[in-house]
């Protein structure tokens, strides 16, 4: 609270709606606001390639993250948009397994992890 009884959290810009992250040849955008941790286990081998750092700042009077988002990942071949509705926040992961694009039938899985830190009601102090 400021001096006179406001929340400083108002004074946050919104966070951006829309992430884009690069990993293992694909790219693969997002909403924040959905997810925690994003993980491409390609071969057997593990890379995180999002963890959330600071809270996700929702929008003036929004006290939850949009009901819906999209997932978007595109590269070595694979052009995917997986659409999500999950306005009851039911959902706590998410795997997306891709076809192999090699000769030994290595699949690549992208493990989708949802429970971001929200402001409100976890604000950075300023």
């Amino acid at each position: 609270m400021d001096d006179i009884g406001i929340p400083k959290f108002l004074d946050l810009p919104p966070s951006n709606p829309r992430e884009c992250v690069s990993a293992g040849g694909y790219e693969i955008c997002f909403y924040p606001g959905f997810v925690r941790r994003l993980t491409l286990v390609d071969g057997g081998v593990e890379t995180r390639v999002y963890e959330q750092k600071p809270p996700f700042v929702l929008p003036p009077g929004q006290v939850k993250p949009w009901p819906s988002s999209t997932v978007e990942v595109r590269g070595n071949g694979a052009d995917v948009m997986l659409q999500v509705n999950d306005p009851g926040q039911q959902v706590d992961r998410i795997e997306i397994v891709l076809k192999a694009r090699d000769g030994n039938g290595n699949e690549v899985r992208l493990v989708i992890e949802d429970g971001p830190v929200l402001c409100p009601p976890f604000c950075p102090e300023q």
